[in-house]
């Protein structure tokens, strides 16, 4: 159902500075963006930008409402979906107990075909499906450091074993595998289509509210780990351990201490085999 996922959005109380430091620390280039009116995923409005590095994008994105935001973190926002007929894709999730923001797509300033869930339905979790254009712009593809793609989000939840459920019923998911999580808790990895999202069920004290999703780190995924991580250290990152760990289902992962990733949580991933 799901190709891919097409990127990752953040939100920044300040664009300019946010754009930046992709280019600084990712090598990455502004392939576009403008002027949002007041949609659904940023009900004040605002402006926004795509960066392209390697061969992943993110979405910036500055709201009018800047209440919360600090200008030098990055905020998890929303994941973007690729697929290949976005309105036969629609009716199918219709069907499925989903509902949308709005009733068709919309087309962005990069020519994708964007369509929000409401996120009611998605456990509170900001998502869309994305159709790129026939001929989609490759501005900036290929530059920086070389990501590959985006192997998962991951998101904090109160329950784990319903979070598993939910992705399983919903989205015709499979649970690959889990266990303890680094940061406490237990987690599960679960892939649907072709793509993956990894479930976090912290330490009690951490747990979102009952049926929400918290959007809680990106994992970008390399060829060849610690090339990457020497590059990236060139960079100005920092990782917060010395070497990659190997997971439950034998990623290696990196993560990136956010001290140096503007205060979100991104891994590095070497994918097993």
């Amino acid at each position: 159902m799901f190709d891919r996922i097409q990127h990752i959005g953040y939100l920044s109380a300040d664009l300019d500075a946010a754009v930046a430091w992709f280019a600084k620390s990712f090598g990455a280039v502004n392939g576009g963006g403008g002027t949002l009116g007041k949609i659904y995923a940023v009900p004040s409005g605002g402006r926004n930008a795509y960066v392209r590095f390697g061969q992943v994008e993110a979405e910036i994105i500055e709201p009018e409402d800047k209440t919360g935001l600090s200008g030098d973190v990055l905020t998890l926002h929303h994941v973007g979906y690729i697929v290949t007929d976005i309105e036969k894709i629609q009716t199918k999730l219709i069907g499925r107990g989903f509902k949308f923001a709005a009733d068709k797509p919309f087309t962005n300033v990069m020519g994708q075909q964007v369509l929000y869930f409401d996120a009611t339905t998605t456990n509170g979790s900001m998502i869309h499906l994305t159709q790129l254009a026939d001929q989609p712009d490759t501005t900036g593809v290929g530059s920086g450091v070389a990501i590959d793609n985006i192997v998962h989000a991951g998101y904090l939840v109160p329950d784990l074993d319903a979070a598993i459920a939910w992705y399983v019923e919903k989205l015709d998911g499979k649970h690959i595998g889990g266990g303890a999580s680094r940061s406490g808790g237990r987690n599960a990895f679960v892939n649907f289509g072709n793509v993956q999202v990894e479930l976090i069920e912290p330490e009690e004290s951490r747990r979102p509210a009952a049926s929400t999703h918290a959007m809680d780190h990106v994992g970008y995924v390399v060829a060849d780990m610690h090339t990457c991580m020497g590059d990236c250290q060139n960079q100005g990152f920092k990782f917060v351990d010395g070497a990659p760990i190997t997971n439950s289902i034998k990623q290696q992962v990196g993560y990136f201490d956010t001290a140096t990733s503007m205060g979100s949580r991104m891994h590095l991933t070497q994918l097993p085999g």
